[in-house]
């Protein structure tokens, strides 16, 4: 009953986000399943979800909601926020080969749907072994407009929290930062976006 509900409030939202047109630019920061700003080849378990708050230092922020509607289908809600106007966006991401041992992940999506311009993409990934670094490599259009790429690496040291730390190219600029795991789940995310703007934030996974 809880999850019905859950997923009847996420299609409300996603109505009235499909209804929305204005125009600033948008891509992933840190959503469920992506590294900073680009999107993975990964998504969330079927009825699992991420709830997440980050803010920019020029004064702007964002909440989103990243949901597991299926297996191999996740759907999101964003609203990004800022002193001039609040705007409303979603995105979808289907995973259309799982990554396995030996083979690479493939999905495909839409992120930023109901502003004037979304941006569709495909994106493969993979794991380096023995390094067990994560690479995702991938193809977009409006905000992902052009190539994309990032790697990630987990840091899991007994004495101090599990940190993964993240470097991409969005298709226009190069962005670092990583992701903290605090207690009970709760991640502490950090970044420098086009290496200058520091964005700092908060993920809650279920």
């Amino acid at each position: 009953m809880q999850r019905m509900k859950f997923s009847y409030i996420l299609l409300m939202a996603l109505v009235l986000v499909l209804g929305s047109g204005q125009s600033t630019a948008a891509k992933g920061l840190f959503g469920g399943s992506d590294f900073i700003n680009t999107p993975t080849h990964r998504v969330i378990n079927a009825g699992g979800y991420t709830i997440g708050a980050h803010v920019g230092e020029d004064k702007w922020g964002r909440i989103q909601l990243d949901y597991g509607l299926v297996t191999d289908f996740e759907l999101g809600a964003a609203i990004d926020l800022s002193r001039d106007h609040n705007e409303l966006s979603a995105r979808f991401k289907y995973q259309l080969i799982p990554e396995t041992k030996d083979n690479f992940g493939l999905a495909l999506g839409i992120q930023d749907i109901g502003k004037e311009r979304f941006s569709p993409y495909v994106v493969i990934g993979h794991v380096i072994s023995p390094y067990n670094l994560r690479w995702n490599f991938g193809l977009g259009g409006g905000e992902l407009g052009g190539i994309f790429f990032g790697m990630s690496k987990v840091f899991n040291p007994g004495e101090f929290p599990q940190v993964t730390l993240i470097g991409e190219y969005d298709a226009y600029d190069l962005n670092l930062g990583a992701k903290i795991l605090l207690n009970k789940g709760l991640l502490l995310n950090v970044a420098v976006i086009n290496m200058g703007q520091f964005v700092v934030g908060l993920t809650i996974p279920h």
